[in-house]
């Protein structure tokens, strides 16, 4: 009785274990904005948050107050977007809808992108 019952345990806690694997890591992305035209980029932060969204991200910063704490400092907006995994964050940037939204922003800023996956 006591074997099958370590014998359960085991089968739980690897079942448990092997969920855990093939659960994706979330995804991050960093964005370091320096906005040329604001009325412009006006028109780029109203289609994001919708195209964001679509593909299962959100904001986690979006432009509020920063510190740079070493290093070169920040210029203008940090932007900082969670995705449920790397691969879906790589589908949300090059996807039609983003490309799009991308052109609007052309000329209205520059911007750095950078996508790191979670632990």
């Amino acid at each position: 009785m006591r074997r099958h019952l370590i014998a359960i345990v085991i089968v739980l806690a690897l079942s448990v274990l092997t969920i855990w694997a093939q659960t994706p890591k979330k995804a991050y992305m960093l964005v370091q904005v320096d906005v040329t035209n604001p009325q412009q980029y006006g028109e780029y932060t109203k289609l994001s948050p919708g195209i964001i969204e679509k593909f299962g991200g959100r904001f986690l910063a979006r432009g509020g107050r920063t510190a740079t704490l070493e290093g070169a400092p920040a210029q203008g907006r940090v932007v900082v977007v969670e995705f449920p995994s790397f691969e879906r964050a790589q589908e949300f940037y090059n996807s039609t809808e983003y490309l799009a939204a991308r052109q609007v922003r052309a000329g209205a800023a520059t911007a750095q992108f950078i996508l790191v996956e979670g632990l």
